[in-house]
């Protein structure tokens, strides 16, 4: 069985840890393998789907960060909170390889799950600008 929208979420907290604690691109692997110690019973397509999206966004880090600079009105990327952040992090690199439309409904329903009263707005603005 594979669980993507748990998946998601985990994404959500190693790309937030990473982001708060600034771990540098080649300890990522450790915070990757502390997480999956952590979420004992993530399968095989889990783990791969985990580490395919966090691995894209590291790709095109740059690249995605200005996506969403460029998207955001009077707005800077740091101003955003961490959750808001990697949520859009998370949806844009996973959009690269996915199905659009399924990404940004499960990125709002998260960000309605973790983020401040108003961030699912700011995330589906963004994200409905950006990948589709």
């Amino acid at each position: 069985m594979f669980r993507i929208k748990f998946s998601r979420e985990i994404i959500l907290k190693i790309l937030y840890q990473i982001d708060v604690l600034n771990i540098q691109e080649n300890d990522i692997h450790d915070i990757i393998q502390n997480n999956f110690d952590f979420f004992k019973d993530l399968n095989i397509k889990e783990k791969g789907f985990i580490k395919e999206v966090i691995s894209e966004y590291y790709k095109k880090k740059e690249n995605i960060d200005n996506l969403i600079s460029e998207n955001l009105i009077g707005w800077k990327l740091s101003r955003l909170t961490t959750i808001d952040r990697n949520l859009l992090r998370m949806g844009i690199a996973e959009s690269y390889n996915n199905k659009k439309a399924i990404i940004i409904d499960d990125i709002v329903r998260i960000a309605k799950k973790y983020g401040g009263e108003d961030s699912y707005k700011i995330i589906n603005a963004i994200l409905d600008k950006v990948i589709q």
